[in-house]
């Protein structure tokens, strides 16, 4: 996923954990936004499979206050996701009103959908669009959370094993011995770090 010429983090195995790595170097003082605007979210969300290409393309040059706002409500959302996984990681209780502000942006983004028809002579020919458009990549965020809390092994979702990295990732290796989100990043500077380490 490392071609795509973009600047968001696609380790994650999973759109959620990947809305939740457009945070980079979280652990340091200074952060890299990668959600700055709500062209980035745009782009996020087209780039994570969560959006059709057409209105991806369509919301791109969107501006204003309403945009803003929508940028703002899909990174706190990010933050409430990563609240909770990071809560489950050090097994204490999970943040409820973070849980809950999920829950009322999952329930959010099934209301504003409806269900229309496409060119086709079976009932398999209708799909679920967005009632609004500014709002669609915020909400297919939200959807792919709930796919991630109620599909997914939680015991597969994984932070990477460097201290420095707040990257998650959901581990599908056989024997769940995954620990790097990326073995030529972090995997080789923990590895050298540790020889460094041992040699002195």
């Amino acid at each position: 996923m490392s071609n795509r010429g973009d600047p968001f983090e696609w380790s994650g195995g999973h759109p959620a954990l990947d809305l939740v790595n457009t945070l980079d170097e979280r652990p340091f003082d200074a952060p890299i936004e990668n959600l700055a605007t709500y062209r980035d979210l745009v782009r996020f969300a087209e780039l994570a499979g969560l959006m059709e290409r057409s209105l991806a393309r369509a919301l791109l040059d969107r501006t204003g206050p309403a945009c803003a706002g929508v940028g703002r409500r899909a990174r706190k959302l990010r933050e409430q996701l990563y609240n909770v996984l990071a809560a489950v990681r050090a097994a204490e209780p999970i943040p409820q009103m973070d849980l809950k502000a999920i829950g009322a942006a999952i329930r959010a983004a099934h209301a504003a959908r409806i269900l229309v028809a496409t060119p086709s002579t079976t009932l398999a020919g209708h799909r679920w669009e967005p009632r609004s458009e500014v709002d669609a990549p915020l909400h297919a965020c939200a959807l792919a959370i709930e796919r991630l809390l109620s599909e997914t092994d939680r015991g597969r979702i994984r932070k990477c094993g460097a201290h420095d990295c707040e990257v998650y990732f959901i581990d599908t290796s056989k024997g769940r011995r995954r620990r790097w989100c990326s073995m030529r990043n972090c995997g080789n500077r923990e590895k050298q770090r540790r020889w460094r380490s041992s040699a002195e």
